[in-house]
């Protein structure tokens, strides 16, 4: 039988030459965004690479952080990280997002740094994705310039801090291009907008107000034009599965907040309790307009690299409103032009990132204490897109009334070219500095490294254990003992009323203590080792034994200078290793040559030394001494 002709289902050259082309058109057309996204993280890049050489064990805030991502899993957390009022903001999604990257870079401390640095470059790359799809190389350009500014201002060590006010710091302008996205009927901005303002909201509620506003200012856009732009994709199976995604997305963020809140902590009714019944001033408009006015003045913000000057009591210092004169008519001018070049999209760009600012004003009224600069930082993000939403309804406008051809390319060249100029000169210097960038609290490294081994392998193999602070007004040391505890397999518990911190599975009503670990520091730390009741497990000194004699002497007598001068909150500062002793205090009867020497030895460190004892009462962690001979 004759040979059949082969059957083929191979392409014919012609067709596979124009398939060909068609795809390599395609991937130049995107080449530049590649390009300018690649340079806009590269210095996010830098730091979390480099974060992953260093050496750091991480104490207080940080040393929470990482227990509760490594909790992802198994004591899964329900609430987010807890708040120094005695409540957690509303969602895990801070723990939840950052867990993947962190087990996958190496399940270390240094891989939650590095793991930071991959949430802000995704954050970046999405704004400036979402601008390139609102106005195309020009916006994604003037995006990731005004982006590497703020990226630069903070730094490569707040680049990768997970620290939930630095970490959503620049999440804020993701939120707001696909808010924008939205209302130009960009329908799958939808999730993304969903995702990243719950990521918002649930790590710093201090976001609720800004989320909530813009949000609900897109949606307003979408609805009004719902004729011209349609808010569901007319197609069944497109329509389906957008819904079917948001749904899903809504659902993994908010889920474990409904479940927190009827069979868990109830996090939620205590934030509206609090709020209800705080009787704690807030800091009022006046400074929230200064706040305003500092934050988008040129050149000199802080967003732009500006000292940020803070008061006596360690508050940002505000702007004088009368400087609040020129971004406002800047703002409003060009809102004007845009509306004459019937450029819509521009006006509801420069109307979104109004209502930003006018909500985020109200938020910073509403900041209850001191308005720390840690704070508002979210602000640096609020003054970049203010800004370029001027800068990009102006180029609109001129490009508009410029005549067609020469002209108008060249201010599309021009405006690209100066962008990318901000965007390099600002990202590889901070990328070059990332090799330099320090750990939070990066002091304590050294000294946990000598205090840390020798109290695992004393404790190995025992647990749960309660492990109480004291002596110190900071107590962060002993979360760096409770975190090291727990990754080398011995249990640590918490009293009840500190659960919202370390979580409910850690609460002694679920684990029962059968040793008290005691992390002692400043003052009380060289008293406790004068005494024999409890066994000594790792100490740390800056002073030899002569030094600390001496130091102790001197910190006697200037105590007693300090109250015959009334300030025994200063005293008690001395003892307790807190702040506010300075040169220059002008007391009388202080001795200022005595105050010189005992804070330049004090800046040496605060001594160490931990201990373990029997089981105490959670509710009333004293030493065993002071309880008496019954003491359990």
């Amino acid at each position: 039988m004759a040979d059949l002709p082969p059957t083929t289902t191979d392409t014919p050259p012609r067709a596979e030459g124009r398939s060909i082309a068609r795809t390599s058109a395609r991937t130049v057309r995107w080449l530049p965004l590649i390009a300018l996204i690649g340079l806009a993280v590269l210095p996010m890049a830098a730091a979390g690479f480099a974060a992953l050489g260093e050496d750091w064990r991480p104490t207080g805030d940080w040393a929470v952080l990482t227990l509760r991502v490594e909790d992802v899993g198994h004591f899964t957390p329900l609430v987010g990280p807890y708040s120094r009022y005695g409540w957690n903001p509303p969602g895990p999604l801070l723990y939840w997002v950052l867990a993947g990257p962190y087990h996958l870079l190496g399940d270390r401390p240094v891989a939650l740094l590095a793991a930071t640095a991959l949430v802000n470059a995704a954050a970046v790359a999405t704004a400036i994705g979402l601008a390139w799809r609102r106005g195309g190389i020009v916006l994604a350009a003037g995006t990731a310039a005004v982006l590497a500014l703020v990226a630069h201002s903070l730094g490569p060590s707040l680049l990768r801090d997970p620290w939930n006010p630095y970490i959503t710091v620049l999440a804020l302008a993701a939120f707001v291009m696909a808010a924008w996205s939205v209302a130009e009927g960009d329908r799958w901005a939808l999730p993304v907008a969903v995702g990243v303002g719950s990521f918002l909201v649930q790590s710093h509620v201090g976001y609720v107000v800004v989320v909530g506003a813009v949000g609900a200012a897109a949606a307003v856009q979408a609805w009004v034009g719902r004729r011209q732009r349609p808010l569901l994709p007319p197609d069944r199976r497109a329509r389906t599965t957008l819904l079917v995604v948001t749904v899903a997305v809504a659902a993994v963020a908010w889920l474990p907040v409904a479940v927190d809140e009827v069979a868990g902590s109830g996090n939620l009714s205590e934030i509206g309790r609090y709020f209800a019944r705080s009787e704690d001033a807030p800091a009022g408009w006046d400074v929230a307009v200064g706040q305003v006015a500092r934050q988008l003045e040129l050149p000199d913000a802080p967003w732009l690299g500006d000292v940020e000057q803070a008061g006596a009591d360690g508050a940002s210092l505000g702007g004088r409103t009368g400087s609040l004169l020129l971004p406002v008519a800047a703002f409003s001018l060009a809102l004007v032009a845009a509306a004459r070049a019937r450029r819509r999209d521009a006006v509801r760009f420069q109307v979104l990132v109004g209502v930003l600012a006018v909500s985020g004003t109200v938020a910073t009224s509403r900041i209850t204490g001191p308005v720390y600069a840690y704070l508002v930082r979210w602000w640096w993000v609020v003054a970049a897109l203010w800004w370029l939403s001027v800068a990009w309804s102006a180029f609109v406008a001129l490009r508009a009334w410029a005549e067609p051809g020469r002209w108008r390319s060249a201010l599309t060249v021009g405006v690209t070219a100066v962008a990318v100029a901000i965007l390099v000169g600002a990202g590889l210097p901070t990328a070059g500095d990332a090799s330099e960038a320090s750990t939070p609290d990066p002091s304590a490294t050294a000294i946990l490294g000598q205090i840390l081994p020798p109290t695992v392998d004393a404790l190995q193999g025992s647990g749960p254990v309660l492990v109480v602070a004291t002596g110190s007004v900071w107590g962060t040391t002993a979360d760096a003992v409770r975190l090291e505890l727990e990754r080398n397999g011995v249990e640590v518990a918490a009293p009840p009323a500190d659960a919202f911190r370390f979580g409910d599975a850690r609460s002694t009503t679920r684990r029962q203590p059968v040793a008290t670990v005691w992390v002692v520091s400043a003052d009380a730390a060289t008293e406790w080792r004068a005494r024999a009741e409890l066994p000594l497990l790792a100490a740390w000194d800056p002073l030899t034994p002569e030094e600390r004699a001496a130091f102790v002497f001197d910190e006697a007598v200037l105590r007693d200078q300090l109250v015959a001068a009334g300030r025994d909150d200063l005293a008690e500062a001395l003892a307790t290793g807190g702040g506010g002793l300075d040169s220059g205090l002008d007391l009388p009867g202080v001795d200022e040559d005595l105050l010189d020497r005992v804070e330049a030895t004090r800046r040496r460190g605060d001594p160490v030394a931990i201990f373990v004892g029997p089981p105490t009462d959670p509710t009333d962690p004293r030493p065993p001494w002071t309880l008496g001979a019954g003491a359990n």
